[in-house]
């Protein structure tokens, strides 16, 4: 049997075994997937269930559908990893969330750097859209728990946070070590956070806050990444060594 189409459906949205289908979901289900009443799809409340679920109606202005059956796969990580990543220009941010929601992180936290601080990240629009790529891209990889998505902030409140992970990498071309040196180095943490600068790296004085704050400098080899990919590389080296991929 074809595996079924996925999409992400709020705990709010779920009254005991029927659903309510409107807004963006009932697009995505009507024109996106192009599924009909009486199709099967899955679904995922963020909060760690999966459903099975067969459509029973979809009017133009909404729907509803009904669950078949309940599950809780194991599909999420045991490593708790964070991504502080400084927008990059243009559409890049997108790309970032949607690989870093696949690569089984915890929470996003974009920051704003004094090198590059986009038009338009702060705003709600932005910050909507920003939400929608990470709950499409939770339903697309199979995963059930809805990653975390922060507030863009500037770059030495993101560092003054006190309930950041105790372990917090600064991935930054001039560090001494290598980010592998550092793994070799004792058993898995709990949680770690990922720092990724914006296009031109991190100015001396943003290094120096984080350096100065308990934030570890690494390098992740001799080749300069973009913006964009140097985190997504941290988080997938990181989920070879002490998570679940591979």
């Amino acid at each position: 049997m074809a595996e079924l189409r996925r999409l992400f459906v709020p705990p709010a949205a779920i009254q005991g075994d029927e659903v309510r289908l409107d807004g963006e979901r009932l697009r995505h289900l009507r024109t996106v997937l192009r599924l009909r009443p009486g199709d099967e799809f899955a679904a995922t409340d963020g909060a760690g269930v999966e459903y099975r679920m067969r459509i029973g109606r979809l009017d133009r202005d909404a729907g509803t559908a009904a669950v078949l059956e309940r599950a809780a796969p194991p599909r999420e990580s045991p490593l708790r990893t964070l991504l502080a990543q400084a927008v990059p220009k243009g559409d890049r941010f997108s790309i970032v969330l949607e690989k870093a929601v696949e690569l089984g992180v915890s929470g996003i936290l974009p920051v704003l750097s004094g090198r590059t601080v986009p038009a338009g990240a702060g705003g709600e629009r932005v910050a909507a859209r920003w939400q929608r790529i990470v709950e499409g891209a939770l339903a697309q990889s199979g995963r059930t728990c809805l990653p975390e998505l922060r507030p863009a902030l500037p770059w030495p409140r993101l560092v003054a946070d006190p309930g950041l992970p105790p372990l917090r990498l600064l991935l930054w071309e001039r560090a001494q070590s290598g980010l592998g040196e550092l793994i070799a180095q004792g058993p898995a943490p709990p949680a770690v956070l990922v720092a990724s600068g914006p296009e031109g790296g991190w100015s001396p004085e943003e290094a120096a806050l984080a350096l100065e704050t308990g934030f570890v400098a690494v390098r992740l080899g001799p080749r300069i990444l973009r913006s964009e990919t140097a985190g997504l590389a941290a988080l997938a080296v990181l989920q070879q060594r002490w998570g679940d991929l591979g």
